[in-house]
């Protein structure tokens, strides 16, 4: 089912809606404990205790905007959609418990499509031992879209947020910046030359719940994920947090393959899809974070600082002469 196509099987509208969520509930198992209500009723339930703060997000996937049916498998459809939506709660260092999606379907989907779109939300829940806990189908005469609520908990301090960040502070990423993009590029142009790593990065991307446990604990001061574009994404902190910023591109951690030159830089900067975190540290914390950072957690690049100058900068190098922005900073939908 993980190689299934868009094609084959019965389409969905034989087995009629009641028959589908049965099959998906199926799918989605048994809730790996706490998940006191589960798939079947009209709404999911998560008793907490007492000290817990819940978190909720939602993330949609639109067929032809978010993915495109001639590159993307079904799986890796459901796949990125779980991963996407949860890339909100790692943002603010929570652990995702549960999620309900809300599936808009073309009459003509396969009964196979579905599955393996179930599928691949479910075992990338599993990745964080969280569940698909219900949902909701409907169906539409344009294009397949995917809509993912997840519920996350924070159970031992509060949750990073975006407004927490001073002049003065560190920046900070997780991973490597611009892969994604890379071979996004290079799939919506027709080309086969996409490497393996970039594929997986665009397709099929990484959890990074640990590493936003890890940055909270750590005493982050402001945090957000990279999915539209480090720019982009770094401004939402800058704004919420009345600073600026300013990044040194030699720093920039670039995803494997992708050069060292503007067009590379420029990827890493703009080009979104990386799920990666950035994140803030006062100047108190940030020599521990670097050194005590865990071998099992993706890598933590120190990149720039924020700034009372409400702006961002761009500077090759530490110390050096200020260099031009790009011509976009990231991806916005409108």
């Amino acid at each position: 089912m993980r190689r299934a196509g868009w094609h084959g099987g019965e389409p969905v509208s034989v087995h009629g809606e009641t028959a589908l969520l049965r099959q998906l509930m199926e799918l989605a198992g048994e809730s790996p404990g706490g998940g006191e209500v589960g798939p079947g009723d009209d709404a999911a339930g998560w008793r907490a205790a007492a000290d817990s703060l819940l978190l909720w997000s939602t993330d949609t996937l639109c067929e032809d905007v978010d993915f495109r049916r001639r590159y993307q498998s079904p799986y890796q459809v459901g796949w990125k959609a779980w991963m996407a939506a949860v890339s909100d709660l790692s943002a603010m260092g929570a652990s995702p418990r549960g999620g309900l999606v809300a599936a808009s379907l073309p009459p003509t989907t396969s009964t196979q499509a579905l599955h393996a779109i179930q599928l691949g939300l479910v075992e990338a829940a599993a990745v964080d031992a969280a569940a698909v806990m219900g949902g909701d189908l409907s169906r539409t005469n344009g294009p397949l879209a995917l809509t993912v609520t997840v519920m996350g908990e924070v159970i031992d301090g509060s949750p990073v947020l975006l407004t927490g960040g001073s002049a003065g502070e560190w920046v900070v990423v997780t991973g490597a910046l611009g892969s994604a993009a890379a071979a996004l590029r290079l799939l919506e142009s027709g080309s086969a030359q996409v490497s393996p790593e970039g594929r997986d990065r665009l397709l099929e991307p990484p959890s990074r719940v640990q590493a936003g446990l890890a940055l909270r604990r750590a005493g982050a001061s402001a945090m957000t994920d990279l999915s539209d574009g480090l720019l982009l994404d770094l401004d939402r902190i800058c704004q919420a947090s009345a600073v600026g910023a300013d990044l040194w591109l030699d720093d920039l951690p670039l995803g494997m393959g992708l050069p060292s030159t503007d067009e590379g830089v420029a990827l890493a900067l703009t080009g979104g899809e990386d799920f990666e975190l950035l994140a803030t540290f006062p100047d108190n914390l940030i020599a521990e974070v670097v050194r005590g950072w865990g071998v099992e957690l993706p890598g933590l690049s120190v990149i720039g600082r924020l700034t009372e100058r409400k702006e961002t900068r761009l500077f090759r190098t530490r110390g050096g002469e200020p260099v031009e922005p790009p011509a976009t900073d990231g991806f916005r939908h409108f």
